[in-house]
């Protein structure tokens, strides 16, 4: 007799033969003592796990003479026809190779037959998925009503290419890949039989390498025994590793430990020798997300056996490993490789490309994350360490060129050396009356110089209902904190009002302001005439004034130097109603221009705080007929370049052959080198 496989050999004749799948034995056993036989059957699951053997076993025992307890016999004729393939009325079709409809309408009038010498004529088809449509459209009716003795029994890898309409018609079952541990035990069932020598570590190797599926394991056991069964001291766990190119567990330990533990060095030089010793990159690539998947579930799950389908003495190594990290950086590693495996499959140079992915990850996993930051902020602010940064003032409502902190900061201002920053309290005002005028107290005779009047906020007259004055300045809050520039430390005599002269013009009086006047200043005169002359009108900011304060503060407060180079080309054109208007040239200060509006929120808050008006406003508008000489000047240089360049017969030449023109370049507002 011819040799035969191990997996024919001793493939299940019955469901309690079956491994892995007992959940589907024990349904389909119910179903024949029952007699509850459906029509239609889907057998779903991987490669190698027994859905065609499983279908067999069910026809057994659907045709069994003697069936006991749902199993079949295995000693009727009926049972031994099927296990050598011979029995006529059932009948197995790989739907791979007859894909075609007229093979679809063959069944079809197949079935109306009656079984020969069985009790039910039932069909077998695997890989159901490779059916074209039209041959499942042909056999539609007939799996959904088929003759009382016909049964149909499906099997398909890839039940998402199956129709919705089939599997609607037919009781569905998934089977399961099968644990390491169960493909290692009846591995060593296999071999006790057949007199095979071999360790428990090289059928452990055997079922990882088998990926849950009993038949590929099988298979490696067979191939095992043609490579090292003629040794004495039998198939060694040293053997099996070098024939499936794995990694043994002791050489595993160190890689993953390296990559934990961010030790570049010791990754690359582990991978380096991998490479050299000839083992399977891409098998190697799939060890080390086995191995992070355990060690992390060794560190959040209480019992990792349950979930596990490794030995005891693999798990150990796993806590090992888990006591040492954080599970936070073994599931970034973990996410960073599981999503490039694939890419690794294409590359050219695996042992380069593996380098860089595996550095990759490790620098991702172990760099400082937001998260940490925040909690460690978190652990401050609690301790109490962060009060003093309570007390800072937010830098869009600081004054131009001020450093403000509130009245009760524990912190000082930073000292100017060009002025001397104060905060005064509204108490602090001198009170203000109703009608306000400059009025100085008669001269004494004893003294030789006049009083002086302190610098103060503008004091503003308040005209008759009937007399409307010019402008109607904002009140200033009682409570309102007020920033006073370079008050001197003296103190400050008193503001005498009296009733206002009749002599005296009303327009002058509103227009009128305080003069602060110096030590050496020379008396104020009493009369009305000379003191009109005095008094000058308040100093209105043009738009060029304000426009170059709001760079200022930008360049020296915000630090954004950038945006104050490029707020400096813009043209000043209007300041009304509390709203400044700024136009660049779209041919010369297109860039300077976008790059303005871009902040431009930022710089409205700013003219605000400038201007002191909360209404205040900035507009952007491009206008022609902006630009300054210079640059009209460098963009007529850029011109006669480009007609220079463009009469060179070699640059002509150049451009004809990549069928190219001449253009020029700017940045920032300045045309590039041609």
């Amino acid at each position: 007799m011819s040799y035969q496989v191990i997996a024919r050999k001793w493939r299940p004749q019955k469901f309690s033969d079956m491994v892995g799948q007992e959940h589907l034995a024990r349904t389909l056993k119910n179903a024949i003592m029952s007699g509850r036989i459906a029509h239609a059957y889907l057998f779903v699951g991987p490669r190698g796990i027994g859905k065609t053997t499983t279908a067999r076993i069910f026809a057994k025992a659907m045709n069994c003479l003697h069936p006991i307890d749902g199993e079949p016999c295995c000693q009727c004729s009926s049972c031994k026809s099927i296990a050598d393939e011979s029995n006529v009325d059932v009948i197995e079709i790989d739907a791979a190779t007859h894909t075609q409809v007229e093979k679809a309408r063959e069944l079809c009038e197949d079935v109306l037959h009656l079984p020969i010498s069985s009790k039910f004529k039932i069909y077998i088809i695997d890989e159901v998925h490779m059916l074209s449509k039209n041959a499942w459209n042909a056999l539609l009716k007939t799996i959904e009503e088929p003759p009382a003795h016909a049964k149909f029994i499906f099997a398909t890898t890839e039940v998402n290419k199956v129709l919705p309409t089939v599997i609607s018609r037919c009781q569905r079952f998934d089977l399961r890949r099968i644990k390491g541990t169960d493909i290692a035990g009846r591995l060593r069932l296999i071999c006790d039989a057949e007199n095979v020598k071999i360790t428990d570590g090289a059928l452990q190797i055997i079922a990882r390498a088998a990926d849950g599926g009993m038949r590929d394991a099988q298979s490696l056991l067979d191939q095992m025994i043609s490579f090292f069964g003629s040794e004495s001291g039998g198939i060694t766990e040293e053997q099996a590793l070098s024939l499936f190119g794995l990694a043994a567990s002791a050489d595993m330990e160190s890689l993953v430990r390296s990559i934990v533990t961010n030790d570049r060095a010791a990754a690359i030089e582990a991978i380096h020798r991998f490479a050299e010793s000839g083992k399977n990159l891409e098998t190697l690539y799939e060890e080390i997300i086995a191995w992070l998947r355990g060690i992390l579930m060794c560190r959040i799950v209480s019992d990792p056996a349950k979930l596990l389908e490794e030995s005891q003495e693999k798990i150990d190594l796993y806590q090992n490993i888990a006591a040492t990290v954080k599970p936070d950086a073994v599931q970034r590693l973990m996410e960073q490789l599981a999503g490039s495996g694939y890419l690794l499959r294409e590359a050219i140079n695996k042992q380069v490309f593996m380098e860089s992915l595996l550095l990759k990850a490790m620098r991702i996993a172990h760099a400082v994350q937001i998260e940490d930051l925040i909690a460690r902020l978190n652990q401050l602010r609690n301790a109490g360490e962060f009060d003093a940064v309570k007390s800072l003032v937010p830098i869009y409502e600081m004054p131009v060129g001020q450093i403000v902190v509130p009245k009760d900061s524990t912190f000082a201002p930073r000292s100017n050396a060009a002025v001397e920053t104060k905060v005064v309290s509204a108490d602090s005002i001198p009170v203000i009356p109703e009608k306000k005028t400059l009025v100085t107290e008669p001269v004494a005779e004893s003294k030789a110089e006049p009083e002086v009047v302190p610098s103060a906020p503008e004091p503003v007259s308040e005209p008759d209902k009937d007399d409307q004055p010019p402008f109607d300045p904002d009140p200033i809050a009682e409570d309102a904190p007020v920033i006073m520039e370079s008050i001197p430390t003296e103190a400050a005599e008193e503001i005498v009002t009296e009733p206002v002269r009749e002599d005296v013009p009303l327009e002058v009086i509103m227009e009128e302001e305080v003069i602060e006047l110096n030590d050496d200043a020379a008396p104020i005169p009493e009369d009305p005439e000379s003191l009109a002359s005095l008094t000058k009108p308040a100093a209105v900011q043009t738009p060029e004034q304000i426009w170059q304060e709001l760079i200022i503060d930008v360049r020296d407060n915000l630090r954004k130097d950038f945006l104050a180079i490029a707020m400096n080309d813009g043209s000043p054109l209007s300041y009304r109603r509390n709203s400044l208007t700024v136009a660049f040239d779209p041919d010369y200060e297109a860039f300077q221009g976008t790059t303005t509006e871009k902040e431009l929120q930022l710089l409205i808050s700013r003219l605000r705080a400038i201007s002191g008006e909360p209404g205040a406003n900035l507009f952007i508008e491009y206008r022609q007929g902006l630009a300054t000489p210079l640059q009209i000047s460098k963009k007529e240089d850029v011109e006669k370049l480009k007609e220079k360049a463009a009469a060179d017969p070699l640059v002509q030449d150049t451009l004809d052959l990549f069928h190219g023109h001449l253009a020029d370049a700017h940045s920032a507002g300045q045309p590039a080198e041609l």
